[in-house]
């Protein structure tokens, strides 16, 4: 099997759309729109639920690693599934899917996952190629999508500003793809991951109280998952500052479709093979222990 190093944008894609074909009685393979360079965005559905909950990474090309690593947890879960095998002595896997499937969106963003990997030259409309060129930004840096927009501050939020000048909340197709399978499937909970040094859940607290609430319980059982930090989303404070978190999908998805969504911050550090292999399955936890937390409140 590749390691997380050796994967590209095909890679991914196929292996998803290749798990469904082999476990098509409890998956669902999707492609929930299209970048600006005209790459596909997949969606791997796992369980029979009825109700969903949103796994997604890769809004920046630099977060490839954790594309990578959210990749091999969709297929891991499908094996595990298959097999009927609870995991850690306590998540009966195939019972918890059965009750609330998971939705898996790894790569939100592919044309930066292939310009991060393969450099400029990888992106096929030539407008965007000798644009993103005169931006004068190492490749291996390049955060945003192949019209150079920031992917993951694009939301129609209550407090998303405009940054540039054709930058309008919701405007490139990566966004509205995932605007669009929130309105379609509603879901109980949206869980972002990203690659960082440290390990940080962040909740929001600004919702109903009872919403809010629940949003804190999640929180605390997801903190014990990671053994990291809590820290609370103050959206007012942070889009006053001009902070980071503006306009996100965890905002957007909390606002408008009123359940609980994290952005959960873990580090990816392949130092060795070993190593990898614990960051794949404690983020494959995430997931399981959400669910079975929504059953036990």
């Amino acid at each position: 099997m590749d390691t997380v190093q050796d994967k590209t944008y095909e890679a991914i894609y196929y292996s998803l759309w290749e798990a469904a074909r082999r476990y098509s009685s409890f998956t669902q393979f999707r492609v929930i729109g299209k970048s600006h360079d005209d790459r596909m965005i997949p969606m791997l559905e796992i369980g029979q639920g009825d109700a969903c909950i949103f796994c997604v990474a890769g809004f920046s090309g630099t977060d490839g690693q954790m594309t990578d690593r959210l990749t091999r947890v969709a297929l891991e879960l499908c094996r595990i599934y298959e097999c009927n095998w609870t995991v850690d002595e306590l998540y009966e896997v195939k019972k918890l899917l059965d009750q609330t499937r998971l939705c898996i969106i790894p790569v939100v963003n592919p044309d930066g996952y292939e310009i991060c990997r393969k450099g400029y030259n990888t992106v096929r409309n030539p407008i965007f190629r000798q644009m993103l060129k005169m931006q004068d930004v190492p490749c291996d840096e390049f955060e945003g999508n192949a019209r150079g927009m920031d992917t993951a501050r694009n939301f129609p939020t209550t407090f998303c500003s405009r940054k540039k000048i054709h930058q309008q909340p919701a405007s490139e197709n990566e966004t509205r793809a995932l605007i669009r399978i929130f309105q379609e499937y509603g879901g109980r909970g949206l869980l972002v991951f990203c690659g960082y040094g440290k390990k940080v859940v962040y909740y929001r607290r600004d919702q109903n109280f009872s919403t809010g609430q629940r949003c804190y319980r999640l929180a605390r059982h997801l903190k014990k998952c990671t053994r990291g930090k809590l820290e609370q989303l103050a959206i007012e404070r942070e889009a006053q500052n001009g902070r980071r978190s503006t306009g996100r999908a965890e905002q957007y998805y909390g606002e408008m479709i009123r359940q609980p969504a994290f952005r959960i911050e873990l580090p990816v550090n392949s130092g060795n093979k070993e190593e990898e292999e614990r960051e794949i399955r404690d983020l494959m936890l995430l997931p399981l222990e959400y669910i079975y937390s929504l059953v036990q409140l």
